[in-house]
């Protein structure tokens, strides 16, 4: 019967002083002294917990920028590899054993890098000529002039409002890879400092 993590932590707050029948306890550093049933049965289970086979693969050459000008990102990939093994001949506890094995890789599959951080010439807005894209483009049987909207709370989204219009529209899921935003995080999910830089990266607003 599996034991889950909940059972084995009331096991733990349950369990009063040994009586005289009792064997040694072993010592665990992270957990101090408990019945040795209860010990051998945490152990069990982190010997039962999948160990990684998977491999990465090399990188990937850096894609093109996906800007010309202003600042856009640059990215390469790496992909996680399982390596099969042949269990035909194994014995059966190694079979069992090798069941345990999981896929998995550890580390980063994407890394990305600023490119192409020169200004554009003129003044118009990277945000402004993703809008403007749509102009040609019915909304709703209509065509208009869009321009950003930069009240909606997530910033990584292409939210743009017919000028004239007291409404806006979501006209992406996504601005451009390299656009600015506002309210960056950084890479251990907390807010960056005010004044920090941030592009948005496949939706999210990140340190740049």
């Amino acid at each position: 019967m599996k034991i889950t993590a909940t059972v084995l932590a009331v096991l733990l707050s349950t369990y009063v002083a040994q009586t005289s029948d009792s064997h040694p306890v072993k010592k665990d550093k992270r957990l101090g002294r408990y019945p040795a049933k209860v010990y051998d049965l945490y152990q069990n289970q982190i010997e039962k917990k999948p160990k990684l086979l998977g491999e990465w693969s090399s990188w990937s050459p850096w894609s093109s920028c996906s800007r010309s000008c202003g600042g856009g990102v640059s990215q390469q990939v790496r992909h996680c590899i399982s390596r099969p093994a042949d269990t035909r001949f194994m014995k059966s506890r190694r079979r069992r054993q090798y069941a345990l094995l999981s896929t998995g890789c550890i580390g980063l599959y994407k890394r990305i890098h600023l490119c192409n951080t020169q200004d554009c010439p003129g003044d118009r807005d990277f945000r402004y000529e993703q809008c403007a894209a749509f102009n040609n483009r019915p909304f709703k049987g209509k065509l208009f002039n869009w321009e950003p909207f930069y009240q909606a709370q997530t910033e990584c989204i292409l939210n743009c409002r017919p000028r004239g219009q007291n409404f806006y529209a979501t006209l992406n899921k996504t601005v451009i890879d390299g656009t600015p935003c506002n309210h960056p995080m950084t890479a251990t999910g907390k807010a960056a400092p005010r004044g920090t830089r941030g592009v948005c990266i496949e939706g999210y607003c990140k340190v740049s």
